[in-house]
C-alpha cells in the first residue's frame, strides 16, 4: 500500500508538469493558403462511424492529443474540415486498411494528398515532437522502481525494464535495395525489426529506429541504440538470451560514453554451460523468467489490436522508406501509452477534451472563436451569426429602448413586465382573451452583465419588436429555460 500511494504521488506530479496539452485549449487553426474551397462532407455515414471506432478504442483524451499535439493546427489537402482530416489519419492507423480503402471517406488521391503530407513532409518535426514525448510523459526511475516492486513477482523484484525486438511484415518499395536484407524466415516474406523498452507500469518508454529484418538481431541493435543514455544506473533490464552475448560490449560503450553498469543492471536466462546439464533450479529460474518476460509480448499483442497497421494477422504493411514506418510505430506506442496511463489512473476528462466528437467541429479560427474550445457544445457559424447580430442589436438600443429593456435589478423587471401587459390589452392586438399571463415563443438569445444572466424573449402573437429582457426568476416556463441553459451550457 505504501508504494502504491508513492506511485499515483509520482505519476500525479508527472501528469501535472509533463501532461500541459491536456489544459490547454484547442489552438486557433493557421491558415496556408488563401482560397474560398467551399467544405465538404465526407461520404455517407463514415465520419460518424470513425468517431465511433476511435471513442470506444481509446475515448476522447487520447484523439484530443492526437489532434492538438501531433496533427497540429495547420491546413492540409483536401476540401474537408481539418478536425476530420486528422481523424481519418489517425483511423488508418487503427484500422490497419490501405490508403485505398479509404476511398469509402475521401477519393483515394485526396487522402495520398493528406498522407503524404502528414507523415513524410512533416516527419523530422513530428519525430522529434514524438521522440520528446515518449522520453519525458510516462516514465521515470522513481516510477519504474516503485512500479516493479508493486507488480513484478518474488525474485524479479529488480527489474524495472524489459527490452524485445518486435517484427513486423512490410510491402517494401524501394527498387535501389536489396529486398533479400529484409527477409524474414518466421514472417515468411519482408519485414523489419524494432528494439522496444518497456516499464513495469506497461509503458513503452523508448523505440529506437527500425532495421531491416536480416541486418537487425537483438544483440546488435543493443548496442548500437546506446541506451545507456536513455536509462539510469538504479534499472535492472530484463532480456531474453539474444542479448547478453552483448552486455559486455554494452558496458565498456557506456564506461566510455561516462557511465557506470554492471551485471546487476541486467537479467536474463542462465545458459547452459558446454557439455552441462541445466540443474533444476536453473531451469526452474528461466521458466519463471520466461513467464514473467512475456509481458511484452503481451504489448505487442496489445499494440496490434489498437492498431491493427501493426498487427501481423493483416495483410503487410505497404511501406516506401522504413523510417516512415517507424514514425508510424512510435506515434502508435505514444498513443497507447496516453490510453494506458488514462485507463489505471483515471485522468479526468475536461469538456473541452470531447469537442471533436461533435458534428462540425473545427479548430477555432477567427470566425470560430477560441473561447469556444471550452463550451460543452460546439457553436457552429451559423450560431455565431446569430449571436453577433442579438448583441449588435442589443448595443445599437436607443436610450428609451434601453431603459425600458435591460434589467438592471428585479423591481426593474416587474416594471417592464407590467408595461408589456398594459401594452397587450390594448387595442385587440391578440385574437384570443389576454389572461393576466404571458406565454413565450422562443428564447432568443441570452447576455451576461452585472454578474447575472438575461435573456431576450420572443412573446406568442408579437412580433421582434416587442420582445423583452427577463432575468431568470421571471420564467414561468421552466422548462423552456432549462433546455435553452443546457443547449448553450450555461450553468449557474
Amino acid at each position: 500500500m505504501q508504494y502504491t500511494e508513492q506511485l499515483d504521488t509520482e505519476v500525479k506530479n508527472l501528469v501535472s508538469t509533463k501532461w500541459g496539452f491536456l489544459g490547454k485549449p484547442w489552438p486557433k487553426i493557421h491558415h496556408r493558403f488563401n482560397h474560398g474551397t467551399v467544405i465538404k462532407d465526407m461520404k455517407g455515414n463514415t465520419l460518424n462511424e470513425i468517431k465511433e471506432v476511435l471513442l470506444n478504442r481509446f475515448g476522447f483524451i487520447l484523439v484530443f492529443y492526437f489532434l492538438t499535439v501531433l496533427y497540429g493546427n495547420v491546413e492540409y489537402p483536401g476540401p474537408y474540415r481539418e478536425i476530420e482530416k486528422g481523424l481519418v489519419l489517425l483511423y488508418h492507423m487503427v484500422s490497419g486498411e490501405s490508403g485505398k480503402d479509404m476511398h469509402k471517406v475521401m477519393p483515394y488521391a485526396t487522402f495520398y494528398d493528406l498522407y503524404k503530407r502528414f507523415w513524410i513532409t512533416n516527419y523530422s518535426e513530428l519525430n522529434k515532437k514524438v521522440k520528446q514525448d515518449l522520453n519525458v510523459m510516462f516514465s521515470s526511475p522513481r516510477i519504474r522502481i516503485l512500479a516493479s516492486l508493486i507488480n513484478n513477482p518474488d525474485g524479479f523484484k529488480n527489474v524495472t525494464l524489459f527490452i524485445d525486438g518486435h517484427d513486423s511484415k512490410i510491402k517494401y518499395y524501394k527498387p535501389s535495395e536489396s529486398h533479400s536484407l529484409l527477409y524474414s524466415y518466421k514472417l515468411k516474406g519482408p519485414a523489419v525489426r524494432t528494439q522496444v523498452i518497456q516499464d513495469m507500469n506497461e509503458i513503452i518508454t523508448y523505440v529506437p529506429v527500425s532495421e531491416k529484418y536480416a541486418v537487425g538481431n537483438d544483440g546488435t541493435m543493443f548496442i548500437q541504440i546506446k541506451l545507456y543514455n536513455k536509462i539510469s544506473e538504479a534499472d535492472c533490464l530484463g532480456m531474453d538470451g539474444g542479448y547478453n552475448l552483448f552486455i559486455q560490449k554494452f558496458k565498456d560503450n557506456a564506461t566510455d560514453a561516462g557511465y557506470d553498469f554492471y551485471d546487476r543492471n541486467f537479467l536474463h536466462p542462465i545458459r547452459k554451460e558446454p557439455g552441462q546439464k541445466l540443474t533444476l533450479n536453473v531451469t526452474h529460474f528461466n521458466n519463471k523468467f520466461g513467464s514473467f518476460r512475456s509481458l511484452i509480448e503481451a504489448q505487442f499483442s496489445m499494440l496490434g489490436s489498437k492498431f491493427e497497421r501493426f498487427n501481423n494477422n493483416r495483410a503487410a504493411l505497404q511501406i516506401s522508406d522504413i523510417k516512415y514506418y517507424n514514425i508510424q510505430f512510435r506515434v502508435a506506442c505514444i498513443l497507447t501509452n496516453i490510453w494506458r496511463f488514462v485507463d489505471k489512473y483515471d485522468i479526468e476528462v475536461q469538456p473541452h477534451h470531447n469537442l471533436w466528437y461533435g458534428k462540425g467541429f473545427e479548430f477555432p479560427s477567427k470566425k470560430n472563436k477560441l473561447d469556444l474550445a471550452f463550451s460543452n457544445e460546439q457553436k457552429v457559424n451559423t450560431e455565431y451569426d446569430e449571436m453577433v447580430e442579438m448583441q449588435q442589436k442589443f448595443l445599437q438600443l436607443n436610450m428609451n429602448q434601453s431603459i425600458d429593456m435591460v434589467i438592471d435589478s428585479e423591481e426593474d423587471a416587474d416594471d417592464n413586465l407590467s408595461k408589456r401587459r398594459r401594452k397587450a390589452t390594448r387595442g385587440g392586438q391578440r385574437n384570443r382573451q389576454y389572461d393576466n399571463s404571458y406565454e413565450i415563443e422562443i428564447i432568443v438569445g441570452h447576455v451576461y452583465t452585472n454578474n447575472k444572466y438575461i435573456f431576450e424573449v420572443k412573446w406568442v402573437g408579437y412580433d421582434a419588436t416587442d420582445n423583452s429582457w427577463l432575468t431568470i426568476n421571471k420564467f414561468n416556463d421552466r422548462e423552456m429555460l432549462h433546455e435553452y441553459m443546457a443547449t448553450h451550457d450555461i450553468q449557474l
